[in-house]
């Protein structure tokens, strides 16, 4: 390695006096490495590679190599020079999933490695003992603690529990003025779900008579519906949202009151400023 140095400082110094941008990446010898996810070269046996970048800017690097895990990293090229990338690359074992579920998302130890959609996908994941985490839309998720054996396949059976139906509901802002003055002029439903399902959303009036009526495949999370209130009076009304799944059903209700009694202006301020500042722009230049 120390007969490489005086070429390698030789070749950062005539790159720097160009006003080039050199990017050394040291990692396993014949390790791939690619730059936005384009493959730009391959370490050498001594475990460097030197490249020459176009210009400045934001790059990913990833270093990848069989039976390791991948490497992945940001740096931010601002101004001519050199620029290093220790790319510790940690062995690997290939682990094969079966589950009652596919897609299933696989997690060590807090750092995500990829997600495995059939029996037939094969993931590296880190050699050696391994606290492992199976996480899928709607089942509860699963940790189990594996050897992994490096440059190997390992199999594990793994059988997620799926998660109860939970839904609630958030209505902001609770009072809103559909009026026209770009402010409040709308109203958001915030629909939290446990796990998938389908989700029905309706606003009654006070007789009970739905007025307004939406249809969706509500996600794992927050869901978000906008009502704009068009065609209403003013008044109270109920939000009531149902979810349901093959086997269960929820439903939430909460009230939504319209209210155009007060007019902000706020869009005519608004237009007046962007006015001004345009008619400013201009006399400056």
């Amino acid at each position: 390695m120390r007969r490489f140095l005086p070429i390698l400082f030789l070749l950062i110094a005539s790159a720097v006096l160009a006003g080039d941008y050199v990017l050394i990446v040291y990692s396993e010898p014949l390790s791939q490495v690619f730059i936005n996810g384009n493959y730009v070269g391959t370490v050498d046996v001594t475990g460097q590679m030197i490249l020459t970048l176009n210009s400045s800017g934001k790059f990913t690097i990833t270093v990848r190599k069989s039976w390791y895990i991948p490497f992945e990293s940001e740096i931010i090229v601002s101004s001519p020079g050199e620029f290093v990338i220790f790319a510790n690359l940690k062995e690997a074992g290939a682990l094969r999933v079966f589950s009652n579920v596919y897609p299933v998302e696989v997690f060590a130890e807090g750092m995500y490695l990829g997600k495995i959609r059939s029996v037939k996908d094969v993931l590296y994941v880190p050699a050696g003992t391994v606290t492992l985490t199976f996480k899928a839309p709607g089942y509860k998720e699963e940790t189990v603690t594996v050897q992994v054996k490096p440059r190997s396949e390992n199999t594990i059976n793994i059988y997620l529990e799926e998660k109860a139906l939970v839904l609630d509901l958030k209505v902001e802002p609770e009072r809103f003025s559909p009026n026209g003055d770009w402010y409040n002029d709308k109203t958001t439903f915030y629909i939290y779900l446990s796990k998938p399902a389908d989700l029905s959303v309706e606003v009654l009036n006070d007789r009970g008579e739905t007025i307004w009526f939406r249809q969706l495949k509500g996600s794992e999370g927050t869901n978000k519906v906008i009502w704009d209130g068009k065609g209403t009076s003013d008044g109270r009304y109920r939000v009531r949202v149902t979810a349901s799944t093959d086997d269960e059903m929820q439903s939430v209700e909460k009230e939504v009151i319209v209210d155009r009694s007060e007019y902000t202006y706020f869009k005519e301020l608004f237009i007046g400023s962007v006015l001004a500042l345009a008619v400013l722009l201009i006399l400056v230049h």
